[in-house]
Order: structure tokens, then C-alpha cells, then sequence
């Protein structure tokens, strides 16, 4: 088991800084921040949130042009950081049933994160 605690600490540390990017950047695209106006010269609180998305939209830094500088190498550490995530996500699981005195309240819990997303995405 400490080994399965070394392992899920040190990929943690590795990928957090880009799961927290991913997140954020995320975040405020589902509110659509990121959006520049086609219409309208856009705002500069849309223009730094479109900047910022172009690594998680086109695999680019801020300001290359998405088409020419895509990079496949920042495809690739996203993939990893998505398999490290779930990875690391499934450790902190088994962590969990491991040191937990109630196991019914890790599967309640685990049942709640599948069940509320699926709830409130029927809310309307």
C-alpha cells in the first residue's frame, strides 16, 4: 500500500498543474468566456479568456495561429495527463476502501458523484 500512496503522490504532483489548467480553462468554457464575438469587436476580458483556451482548444500557445502551429507533443502530455488522472483517481479510490472505516460511505459517495452529474444535467 505504500507503494500505491508513492505512486498516486508523485503522478499527482506531475500532472496537477495541467489538470488545474484543464479545469479552469474548462470551467469557463462551458460559461463560453472564451467566446470573441464575430459581429463586434470582442472585449478584453474575452480576448484573455480566448488566448488562454488555446492551449486546450487547438494544442497551441496564445497567440500562434491554430492551424499552422499545432503542436503534437502537447497532444500527447494531454492524453497522459488524462490516463494519469484516472489513474491516479482510481489509487486515491482504492486508498480510500483501504483506510476508510466505513466502506458504505466510500460507495455512497461514489454513487452520489454518479448520480448527481446525471440529475442535474436533466434540470433544466
Amino acid at each position: 500500500m505504500k507503494n500505491l500512496r508513492q505512486l498516486h503522490l508523485y503522478l499527482g504532483c506531475i500532472f496537477a498543474p495541467m489538470i488545474i489548467y484543464f479545469s479552469l480553462s474548462g470551467a469557463w468554457q462551458v460559461f463560453r468566456f472564451n467566446n470573441v464575438p464575430k459581429d463586434e469587436a470582442p472585449s478584453l476580458l474575452n480576448s484573455f479568456f480566448h488566448e488562454l483556451s488555446k492551449p486546450h482548444t487547438n494544442s497551441t500557445m496564445p497567440g500562434a495561429n491554430p492551424k499552422a502551429d499545432r503542436s503534437a507533443a502537447f497532444n500527447w502530455i494531454s492524453f497522459l495527463m488524462a490516463f494519469g488522472l484516472v489513474l491516479t483517481t482510481v489509487l486515491g479510490l482504492m486508498i480510500a476502501f483501504q483506510y476508510s472505516k466505513s466502506r458504505k460511505r466510500i460507495l455512497f459517495c461514489i454513487g452520489m458523484g454518479i448520480i448527481l452529474p446525471i440529475i442535474l444535467l436533466l434540470v433544466r
